[in-house]
């Protein structure tokens, strides 16, 4: 098991679960494995907070074009690793206590159409 940190800036969902959250993710986790994670976490406490948005993986990430979408600020780091480029990697492994800034209302530019994958 690894320790992921996320800093999730969302004053919708930072009502239900708080702005920090230290997860514990097997080994192999990527950055869709945390945010799958907190919408388990989100959907314990009930349904999702923002109005058009099933969760919090639907509502960040283009599932057809496999990229987050414009509108998501994003960045990672490591002790060891001063960027992880998450964004452009989603698959990518996260090392061991990674800390993962997420923020979902940027005030610059448009929001992207966010699609169902269905």
């Amino acid at each position: 098991m690894k320790r992921v940190k996320l800093i999730l800036r969302d004053p919708d969902i930072n009502r239900i679960l708080g702005n920090e959250l230290e997860l514990w993710l097997d080994e192999q986790a990527n950055i869709i494995d945390v945010l799958k994670k907190v919408d388990a976490m989100i959907l314990e406490r009930g349904k999702f907070p923002v109005k058009g948005c099933k969760s919090l993986l639907h509502m960040a990430f283009h599932p057809v074009e496999h990229r987050f979408y414009r509108h998501v600020g994003l960045t990672a780091h490591s002790d060891v690793e001063r960027f992880l480029d998450v964004r452009e990697n989603p698959s990518l492994k996260l090392p061991d206590k990674t800390v993962i800034v997420l923020t979902l209302t940027l005030c610059q530019g448009d929001w992207e159409q966010i699609i169902d994958s269905e």
